[in-house]
C-alpha cells in the first residue's frame, strides 16, 4: 500500500519547457568531475557507519575499514561511470523506508518514503556534490534568499532575516503581508525534463548533466519493485542540492 502510494505522487510531464534565463556564462560552466584516490579516501572517511545497506547489502563498515585499498579502484570506477555518462542499474535502485510524519498512522499519505540506496553511488554523489556546490556558490548562482541543505544555513538563519526585514516595518507602523507556500511531495514532484533544463541554465553540461540524466532516469524503488516517473531520491547525497537548484529561481518573480 505505502509503496504504490509513493508511486502514485509522481509528477507526468506536461510537455511544456518554460523558458528559464541562462544564469552562467558557459565558459565558467562545470562539465566534469575528476575523481582521484586522495578525493575518494577523504569522502569514505565521511561515511556515517550507522547508516543502513542499500540494495548491494553492503554496509559502509566495509568501505570505511578498507578504505586504503579500496580508494583507488573506485575512482577508476567512478571516473569510468563519468566518463561514459552511465549509472549502473543497482546504483538507481532504492529500498523505500516509510517515516511517519503526522495524523493517522494507518493513512498512507501520513507517510514519507527514505530512500536506502547503495553505498558506493553515496561516495560517488558526496564528491559531486562538493564539486557542485564549489561551482554554485563560487559564481554566486545560489540565491541569497536560499536557507535551505546549504551549510551555515538553516531555518534560524531565515527566521532572523525575516525578523531583520520586519521589525523596522513595526517599528514604523506599516502593514507587513507574508505568503507562506508549502511544497507538497516536494522532492517526488521535480520534473526530470525540467530540472535537466535548469541544469543547462546554470551551466551544468557535458559529462556531467549527461550522468545526472543517467542517475535520474529509470529509477525504481521496492518493497515490490516500481518505476518512477519523477522526483530526486529522498535519502541520496544528491537529491537535496538537485531540488534546490530547482526551485533556485522562485525569487525571480518578486521584486526584492
Amino acid at each position: 500500500m505505502l509503496n504504490n502510494f509513493f508511486q502514485s505522487v509522481g509528477t507526468a510531464d506536461d510537455g511544456l519547457s518554460p523558458s528559464f534565463v541562462q544564469r552562467s556564462a558557459y565558459s565558467l560552466g562545470i562539465r566534469n568531475i575528476v575523481f582521484t584516490p586522495e578525493v575518494v579516501f577523504k569522502q569514505i572517511q565521511q561515511l556515517k557507519l550507522n547508516l543502513s545497506c542499500g540494495p548491494d547489502n553492503i554496509p559502509p563498515i566495509f568501505f570505511k575499514r578498507l578504505a586504503s585499498v579500496l580508494a583507488y579502484p573506485l575512482a577508476k570506477l567512478f571516473s569510468k561511470s563519468m566518463d561514459e555518462a552511465h549509472v549502473p542499474a543497482l546504483w538507481k535502485q532504492a529500498i523505500v523506508t516509510p517515516v511517519f510524519k503526522k495524523g493517522c498512522s494507518s493513512d498512507p499519505t501520513n507517510y514519507r518514503p527514505i530512500s536506502l540506496t547503495c553505498t558506493c553511488v553515496k561516495i560517488m554523489e558526496g564528491i559531486i556534490r562538493s564539486n557542485l556546490l564549489d561551482y554554485l556558490l563560487a559564481h554566486k548562482l545560489i540565491c541569497k534568499q536560499q536557507h535551505g541543505f546549504l551549510s551555515r544555513h538553516s531555518t534560524v538563519t531565515n527566521l532572523l532575516e525575516t525578523v531583520n526585514d520586519v521589525t523596522p516595518l513595526l517599528r514604523n507602523r506599516r502593514s507587513t503581508h507574508v505568503a507562506y507556500i508549502d511544497f507538497a511531495k516536494a522532492f517526488d514532484s521535480v520534473c526530470h525534463t525540467k530540472l535537466l533544463q535548469k541544469l543547462y541554465g546554470y551551466s551544468i553540461g557535458g559529462n556531467l548533466h549527461r550522468w545526472i540524466e543517467s542517475f535520474l532516469t529509470d529509477r525504481t524503488h521496492s518493497a515490490s519493485i516500481v518505476s518512477l516517473i519523477s522526483g530526486v531520491p529522498q535519502g541520496s547525497v544528491l537529491g537535496p542540492i538537485l531540488f534546490l537548484l530547482y526551485i533556485n529561481d522562485l525569487t525571480d518573480i518578486f521584486s526584492i
